[in-house]
């Protein structure tokens, strides 16, 4: 090219993208408009569940010119909005919140700003909210005050005066009047009442079970003591006493067991597991995707800001096991590489997540792509879960996500 009109074009390119794109987390066709910008919902993912109460959507967003805001809107409706503090930047990621009013699905949309006023919202993202609505509080009842009313007192009736009759000549002797002493009451002497004895907070003192690893077909017996102030006591979801108490159990598969006390302070739960031996199987793993399907390798971060996705986030949903899961992991390979394995973190109930970013993929291939304008590579994954006895579950087939060389040309 003429040196003196040397033109700097980022190579973005379209491409094979030869892994699922989950659409919760990167931006799609339908989203893109020609020249346009970009919107995209990086969490929470798609199908999850929340708490009621303030939940944190991040919206990522890109646009030619720079962004100028992203807002977020829930069922169709605006519920928030954050301005990019430098309207240059192409790239703009914003953690938005918005309140939830009870249980049922949400729907979320993010939407992007450019600088011209262009606008584009996400694919959509639904999420569930669990629990139960708080029953309102009503006011305690007024009661009414009586307004006395006034009685009219009869007139009393004043007696007649009596006549006195005139004094005679005979002199009546005085007769002497006795007053009586006055006696002084002895005020009562007050008894002391007996402090109100403040109840214990309930604990559970003790929770044992006879054997904790068993063959098939045999029983167990489980016994308890509850100390402090307890109202109510349940093992394994039946209403149990407290003498100490016992109950024999005899389970199929391994399993855990729990004893949950209510009172003051409570409630306070323990739990033991039973490993019934023969048990091979591993845990049970629902969906798991990876996003976005394209990743780019900017090895001497000649691409200026961070316009392109650089790491991939790997999701797995619906994870359990009657033992318990004790770990869940990704496993990625570049083409040429060597196998890694990487921890994946327990977000929701069931939920596990990690991402594979620049790091990741050095520790398999390096470098991962050649260092070629629009040479691609191949990522392999698949996920694996662990229960606590030790048995394994491999998610099969694996999956595949593209890894670009971010270049410059002159």
């Amino acid at each position: 090219m003429n040196g003196s009109r040397r033109v700097s074009t980022v190579l973005a390119g379209i491409l094979l993208v030869s892994a699922l794109v989950l659409a919760a987390c990167g931006p799609t066709a339908s989203q893109v408009v020609e020249g346009g910008p970009r919107a995209w919902v990086g969490g929470p993912p798609d199908g999850s569940e929340v708490p009621i109460g303030e939940v944190s959507v991040m919206c990522h967003a890109f646009a030619r010119g720079g962004v100028s805001q992203v807002e977020l809107y829930v069922n169709g409706s605006f519920a928030n909005r954050a301005a990019n503090p430098d309207a240059g930047n192409e790239y703009f990621t914003a953690r938005l919140t918005f309140e939830t009013t009870g249980p049922g699905s949400y729907v979320l949309h993010c939407g992007t700003y450019d600088g011209a006023g262009g606008m584009v919202q996400s694919d959509p993202v639904t999420v569930r909210v669990t629990g139960e609505e708080p029953t309102p509080t009503t006011g305690e009842e007024e009661i009414p005050t009586a307004t006395p009313t006034s009685t009219e007192v009869p007139p009393t009736e004043v007696p007649p005066t009596p006549t006195v009759p005139p004094p005679t000549g005979t002199s009546v002797p005085p007769t002497a009047t006795r007053i009586p002493p006055t006696s002084t009451p002895i005020p009562p002497t007050s008894t002391p009442r007996a402090p109100t004895a403040t109840p214990q907070p309930v604990r559970i003192a003790s929770f044992e079970v006879s054997k904790s690893r068993i063959n098939a077909g045999e029983c167990v017996r489980f016994t308890w003591q509850v100390a402090g102030s307890p109202t109510a006591i349940y093992f394994d979801g039946e209403g149990v006493g407290n003498a100490p108490d016992s109950r024999d159990k005899c389970p199929t598969a391994t399993r855990e067991f729990e004893l949950r006390a209510e009172g003051y302070g409570g409630p306070v739960t323990a739990r033991l597991t039973v490993v019934v031996q023969g048990d091979t199987t591993g845990p049970s793993i629902g969906r798991w995707a990876g996003s976005p399907g394209l990743i780019y390798w900017d090895e001497n971060d000649q691409c200026g800001p961070p316009t392109y996705p650089i790491q991939a986030t790997i999701n797995a949903h619906n994870i359990a096991d009657p033992s318990g899961v004790s770990a869940v992991k990704v496993v990625y390979c570049m083409n040429g590489g060597s196998w890694q394995a990487k921890s994946m973190n327990e977000v929701q109930t069931g939920t596990w997540s990690t991402s594979i970013g620049p790091s990741d993929l050095k520790l398999s291939l390096y470098p991962p792509v050649a260092q070629k304008c629009q040479q691609q590579n191949s990522l392999e994954y698949y996920v694996q879960a662990f229960d606590a006895v030790g048995n394994r579950t491999d998610t099969s087939p694996s999956r595949t996500l593209t890894v670009q060389y971010c270049c410059m040309v002159y």
